[in-house]
């Protein structure tokens, strides 16, 4: 009797993994490992960035980071194709990158301010596997901008549409940062919260000082004529609608 109970026993399935849980990786940190843990199991690379094998990790988030959004940028460069091609890119990459040192600060006071055991280090790494989550994410959507670059020629569709997608992609990366802070004992978000909105106007401040990344070149690389992002998006809507 206990012979056949045994024989029809099953082994009940494994639990799946807390995506935060702060252990190391299971495989070697190469660049393939690193990209299949940030979007399954991202607490391991934050345990590998503060206590592991930190330096081979942090080249590969930030190879991960500026690859694709440099390829994200050569998508929208498409669109206009000339210059934009090598311009649009260098931009957008550069861009999330200087984003990214500018909140660097907040993040990391705001994150003391709440109670955190924060440092500058589990700051910066916090942030940049946010940020190459949030490339990986627009990697992901590459394929549906590159349909509409080729099949449209309006500007503010294409614009309407490609920041649909940032703010999609941001939107994974906040959020990735919000589990690595509770992780760390956070239990109050609101101040990150307020790092996070800073982080997002940074962003679309910066999509305007490194203008024009959608439509034609213009004579110079960067713009001369300084502009709030709201005030930008005004213009070019009525520019649109008389053209």
């Amino acid at each position: 009797m206990n012979q056949k109970d045994d024989a029809n026993t099953t082994t009940p399935p494994a639990l799946p993994e807390d995506k935060m849980t702060y252990a190391p990786l299971e495989k070697r940190p190469n660049l393939g490992n690193t990209i299949d843990a940030l979007l399954k199991t991202p607490g391991r690379l934050l345990f590998e960035l503060q206590e592991g094998e930190s330096k081979t990790v942090a080249i590969n988030l930030s190879v991960i980071a500026i690859g694709s959004l440099a390829l994200f940028g050569l998508i929208m460069g498409l669109f206009s194709g000339g210059d934009q091609i090598w311009a649009v890119p260098l931009k957008v990459a550069a861009g999330g990158l200087v984003a990214s040192l500018i909140t660097l600060p907040s993040l990391y006071v705001f994150s003391c301010l709440n109670g955190m055991n924060m440092t500058l280090r589990k700051a910066s790494g916090i942030l940049l596997a946010g940020l190459a989550l949030v490339g990986m994410i627009l990697t992901g959507l590459c394929p549906v901008s590159w349909i509409f670059t080729q099949s449209t020629e309006s500007i503010g569709f294409m614009g309407f549409l490609l920041l649909s997608f940032w703010i999609i992609g941001i939107s994974f990366g906040i959020s990735l940062i919000f589990k690595g802070a509770r992780s760390t004992g956070v239990t109050n978000p609101v101040y990150i919260l307020v790092w996070a909105g800073i982080f997002i106007a940074v962003t679309l401040q910066m999509s305007t000082s490194l203008r024009p990344l959608i439509g034609p070149a213009e004579e110079t690389l960067l713009p001369q004529e300084k502009r709030f992002f709201l005030e930008h998006w005004a213009k070019e809507l009525s520019n649109n609608e008389y053209d």
